[in-house]
């Protein structure tokens, strides 16, 4: 009977040691994850003051470049940079799926819509425009018009990036 007995006990405790183990495995990697999404969450964030800084600024550079063209000025340097737009946190929330936990859909189409508009191709569109204006290849209305729309699309941006942080940041994970 001790055989039996000593067989049964070991079973028991090896079994039980090994639930142990899964379910310590299982808090601590729940508790990584969520530190993980606090992480991501504290620097998207970030991300968005940064981009808001940013965006707030090319603003500011839309706006003297909109009054040198109406004074008619073709001594213009006004160079449109899209490229420091930061965008890693924001994919990563995007890879992650955790945009689905807390984003309508509207609010990822807006997400979506702004880096498609944050590129280099909207960029160098812009660029060229002023260019081809000073080379009078296009009109000051033409341009003042382009100027205007990425000036009014901008600050729709500013707007909406507020609103988007604002919803991340109240939510729980």
């Amino acid at each position: 009977m001790e055989y039996w007995t000593s067989l049964i006990s070991t079973f028991i405790g090896a079994l039980l040691g090994f639930i142990f183990s899964l379910c310590l495995f299982y808090l601590v990697n729940k508790w990584n994850r969520n530190l993980q999404r606090k992480s991501l969450q504290k620097n998207l964030i970030k991300e968005f003051e940064f981009n808001g800084h940013y965006l707030q600024s090319l603003l500011g550079n839309l706006n003297k470049a909109i009054e040198k063209i109406n004074a008619d000025d073709k001594k213009l340097y006004y160079y449109c940079y899209y490229k420091d737009f930061q965008r890693l946190f924001i994919h990563l929330y995007f890879q992650q799926g955790i945009h689905y936990e807390k984003l309508n859909p509207d609010d990822i189409n807006l997400l979506i819509t702004i880096l498609n508009h944050m590129t280099q191709d909207v960029q160098y569109f812009v660029n060229s425009s002023i260019q081809s204006w000073k080379d009078t290849k296009i009109s000051q209305q033409e341009i003042l018009d382009i100027l205007r729309f990425q000036r009014d699309t901008i600050e729709k941006f500013i707007k909406d990036i507020g609103q988007i942080k604002k919803k991340i940041s109240t939510n729980k994970l």
